[in-house]
């Protein structure tokens, strides 16, 4: 059985890769074609003054091995190779050669992959008929068999997942790899979600561009949608309020007993009765645990949130007529867009607070520069007309205020008038 070696092989794959992109190969030319590769591809300064004399005579031989075989060409100047040229009729030998399938072959087989999926579910259906029409139109495929299978097993878990998951656990699930999902998958899978599944109100303001903490951000919303998180997810409560679960549970609270749970357990809270005179989202986990304001009801729901805790907010709204609703975040373009996004996805008419011009002007000796990213999300804002009065300082001041330097300090004014106040009881 005879040997090729690593060079020899790398000049059929070459000719055979240009052989499978032609219109040839798709039996559309109307013109004869050839296909051809320079020795610098192979060998690197073959031609090259201070190329190593005996490297080039093996290359040479090599290459002359090949033709004396029939299964090439060496067109030459002189003793000087210039062109290695495939010999069209030798096709089918490069593929044993090289051990590889057809391209035809891969397609179809790929092609039968994605059929497998059809009918699972909707988001699923547009994926794989749009893949199955790339092979058909024998353009590339956007992955290779082998990574297409993952991500569809993937896709088909997640779609179907009712309960609470973190991620490392689909990993080791779907792939027996806690790490591999993290490494490989994440970022394609959640391309697949956001192209295919419709969230665009849900992502409002999130690029996925290139913005590392935007990209991450949208992968959260994602996930979160089909309850696979990163790390275990809680919404926290702090004011005056009773919870009542569905297997007839309540649970009481008060500002004095701040409460936490899971969104596993929130799937099965019957209705929550709010005590307080206002409701108020906050951003920031710091700023939650700050916070301690008569007569409000905190909630902390951590960042952009997804529907599931949309709903739940919804719930509380209904539950408890009557009862303000305010958000508290930071004074930049992401956290006028998540007040936005809150907005939009619970139909509540939230009303911003410590997010003003005049509380970015109050605390400016603790404010951070506008990035360019911040910039181009502002101007955004500012065309359609969204708290335009905070956006026009933010943008003129070129800067940015975080929320927890804004609850500190509003937390010491308030214990500095209480003390020289005292309320005797």
């Amino acid at each position: 059985m005879r040997i090729f070696s690593e060079e020899q092989k790398r000049v059929l794959e070459i000719l055979l890769n240009q052989y499978e992109k032609s219109k040839t190969y798709r039996g559309e030319n109307k013109v004869a074609q050839t296909f051809e590769v320079a020795p610098e591809k192979i060998f690197a300064g073959y031609d090259s003054d201070y190329a190593d004399m005996n490297r080039v005579r093996d290359f040479e031989n090599q290459m002359k091995e090949l033709e004396d075989g029939g299964f090439i060409t060496v067109k030459r100047d002189k003793t000087v190779i210039k062109k290695l040229a495939a010999n069209p009729e030798r096709w089918q030998e490069y593929y044993g050669i090289l051990k590889r399938q057809e391209r035809r072959t891969l397609q179809r087989l790929q092609a039968e992959l994605y059929q497998g999926y059809l009918g699972e579910d909707v988001l699923l259906d547009r994926f794989c008929r749009e893949q199955i029409a790339r092979l058909q139109a024998n353009k590339k495929p956007a992955y290779e068999r082998e990574e297409a299978g993952d991500i569809l097993k993937l896709c088909r878990f997640i779609l179907k997942n009712q309960k609470d998951i973190l991620e490392r656990e689909l990993s080791i699930a779907v792939l027996g790899d806690s790490k591999r999902w993290e490494k490989k998958y994440r970022a394609k899978v959640c391309s697949i979600l956001k192209k295919y599944g419709g969230f665009d109100g849900l992502l409002l303001g999130i690029s996925d561009g290139e913005d590392k903490d935007d990209r991450r951000e949208m992968e959260k919303i994602l996930l979160a949608e089909y309850h696979v998180y990163s790390n275990p997810s809680y919404v926290h409560f702090k004011g005056n309020a009773e919870f009542l679960f569905m297997d007839g549970q309540r649970i009481r609270m008060n500002h004095h007993m701040p409460a936490a749970f899971s969104t596993e357990a929130l799937r099965y809270l019957e209705s929550v009765r709010i005590l307080d005179e206002q409701v108020m989202t906050v951003e920031n986990l710091t700023s939650f645990n700050r916070m301690n304001e008569e007569k409000v009801f905190l909630i902390f729901l951590s960042g952009y949130h997804n529907s599931a805790k949309q709903k739940l907010i919804r719930k509380i709204y209904d539950a408890n007529p009557g009862i303000g609703w305010r958000h508290f975040g930071d004074i930049d373009p992401d956290g006028f867009y998540i007040i936005e996004n809150l907005r939009r996805g619970t139909g509540i008419d939230f009303r911003p607070v410590y997010m003003d011009a005049g509380v970015l002007e109050r605390y400016l000796a603790y404010t951070k520069p506008l990035t360019q990213r911040d910039r181009t999300k502002a101007q955004t804002l500012l065309s359609r007309e969204m708290y335009a009065e905070a956006v026009r300082y933010m943008l003129a001041t070129g800067r940015k205020l975080e929320q927890e330097i804004v609850s500190w300090m509003e937390a010491k004014e308030r214990n500095k008038t209480a003390h020289e106040y005292p309320v005797h009881i």
